[in-house]
């Protein structure tokens, strides 16, 4: 089953070959990354593996490697796999609570709204909370969202109270954008090149 209810043939393929690149590792040892090729194929698998997943985006996130085939992060997520960056990133989060899991030892959750479910716990809890639902239901079918939040309830993460960062305004000559970010953590500069890509997007359409 492919991972957005669409066969992998009906998102366009507009790119080019990816060769391997390689990194060294604390060791001092070659290590290879994966292509965009395989990191596709582990995507287009589908919920086979929430943790793969969600790791597989974050990577070609990271390296860009939907570049130079696609404008943007968001032009490669709508036209490649029709989803919204919203979504990317709930799975690209659900990948890296499953991976907590699978690394402790654990089944690794078979659904990203069970792993989105375990976001909510502090991250120090999180393999003790999935150990407590295990427990009780006995294999990772038979796991609901009621399970986890009874589990999670002790475990919830204190929501931080943080005032809104000001608001960036920029100006020129006969145009002024303001920017409003609802965390400090939002980088101004990525906002922008999202704007850019956005803008882009919707000068094509228009041209189309």
């Amino acid at each position: 089953m492919a991972l957005f209810g669409k066969s992998d043939s009906q998102a366009p393929r507009r790119r080019s070959e990816v060769t391997e690149q390689t990194m060294v590792d604390e060791s001092t040892n070659p290590v290879t990354e994966p292509t965009l090729d395989e990191l596709e194929a582990i995507v287009s698998a589908g919920l086979n593996s929430v943790s793969k997943v969600g790791l597989a985006l974050q990577a070609i996130k990271d390296r860009e490697l939907y570049r130079p085939q696609f404008v943007g992060w968001i032009s490669y997520l709508d036209e490649r796999w029709h989803i919204t960056t919203d979504y990317a990133q709930k799975l690209i989060a659900a990948g890296t609570i499953a991976k907590k899991i699978l690394d402790a030892g654990l089944p690794e959750p078979t659904h990203t709204a069970h792993a989105r479910a375990l976001a909510t716990v502090k991250p120090e809890a999180v393999t003790e909370v999935w150990k407590g639902v295990l427990a009780e239901v006995g294999t990772v079918d038979n796991v609901t969202a009621e399970a986890i939040e009874k589990h999670a309830a002790k475990h919830r993460k204190r929501k931080a109270r943080r005032k809104a960062p000001a608001a960036i305004r920029l100006k020129g000559k006969g145009w002024s954008v303001v920017i409003s970010r609802k965390s400090i953590d939002l980088d101004p500069m990525k906002i922008l090149a999202e704007v850019t890509e956005q803008l882009t997007q919707q000068a094509a359409k228009k041209a189309a």
